[in-house]
């Protein structure tokens, strides 16, 4: 397939992001621990998954991935009976768009942009290969990353350093993670008192996933935990 076709194909995966933003507020009866567990469940949701094997793809490769999912959330709690939002199958979902570029001497680095209840967020990554893999050893990564939300009423950030493991099986490719994720939130609630909440956090991290890697197309499934159980599906083109 031509590169104008891969990009073609990209900017549909692009307009398949909500454009609906700036719906998710915070009531002005929000306590702290409310707002603790508030900020743990959105760093679940924005933070970068690892939706890629360990792998190098080298200076040729790139890739654009439209991905949907996000955490597992008690519908009970009361934080979650605070905010207007949704849950699908028991999930908050958010969508988020991946681009990566491999870079010289096992080098990868990544961005995202998303959305989240109608709040954007984005984030960026860098991986660095310390094995490249091959016929019987697997890849082995280094990777740190970091997300936001952009603009929101509120502010939540995900910082994570993670490592990942991965092995291709002829179109397939498993691959796990571990690592520790720390998240700083703030907002300020309430009218006419203007309170300020914030929170601060931090967690192990794992992730197993596999990709189905054929000529052009990528489809992926990863299952993460860090505060809360989370889940991602994503299709993309890449070379």
């Amino acid at each position: 397939m031509r590169r104008d076709h891969v990009i073609g194909i990209a900017v549909v995966l692009a307009l398949a992001l909500p454009a609906r933003v700036g719906s998710l507020h915070l009531p002005n009866s929000f306590t702290s621990a409310q707002f603790a567990s508030f900020g743990m469940a959105a760093a679940d949701a924005i933070a970068f998954p690892w939706l890629a094997s360990a792998a190098p793809t080298g200076m040729p490769g790139f890739e654009l991935v439209a991905a949907a999912g996000g955490p597992r959330v008690n519908s009970d709690s009361a934080w979650w009976h605070a905010i207007d939002s949704r849950l699908v199958a028991g999930v908050w979902p958010g969508q988020r768009l991946i681009a990566r570029k491999g870079l010289p001497l096992r080098f990868d680095v990544g961005a995202q942009v998303g959305s989240l209840a109608g709040e954007r967020f984005w984030g960026v990554e860098g991986r660095w290969a310390l094995i490249e893999g091959g016929a019987v050893t697997p890849a082995i990564a280094l990777r740190a990353s970091y997300s936001q939300f952009a603009n929101a009423p509120f502010q939540v950030a995900a910082q994570e350093l993670q490592l990942g493991i991965s092995k291709g099986f002829a179109v397939l490719t498993p691959y796990g993670a571990i690592g520790y994720r720390r998240f700083d939130a703030s907002a300020r609630v309430g009218t006419p008192a203007d309170v300020a909440l914030s929170a601060t956090g931090s967690t192990t991290t794992w992730a197993v996933g596999v990709r189905l890697n054929v000529p052009v197309l990528r489809l992926v499934g990863e299952v993460r935990h860090a505060a809360n159980l989370a889940y991602f599906l994503g299709v993309g083109v890449g070379l």
